[in-house]
């Protein structure tokens, strides 16, 4: 019984921890498509365009002419070019 258990929780914890790999390498990859021009949601709900693309932040339009500069780790989601 105690046998069982272990090893329940042993797949619990290794399913876990797959599952954090592949979200990681999906928002990697979802970092890695980030060029000029592309829409982008942020992690706080903002939406623009994004202006120009360093190593490590963006800088978006968002609104009426507001540039932000932001972190890549700040992006959400990347739009498809339907949803501009």
């Amino acid at each position: 019984m105690d046998a069982l258990l272990l090893a329940v929780l042993a797949l619990m914890i290794i399913f876990l921890v797959l599952q954090n790999r592949r979200r990681k390498k999906d928002v990697e990859a979802m970092q890695n498509t980030l060029e000029v021009g592309v829409q982008v949601i942020l992690h706080a709900g903002i939406k623009g365009k994004v202006l120009s693309v360093s190593e490590d932040e963006l800088e978006i339009e968002s609104g009426k002419g507001t540039k932000l500069r932001v972190l890549r780790g700040a992006v959400g989601k990347v739009l498809p070019a339907e949803e501009k």
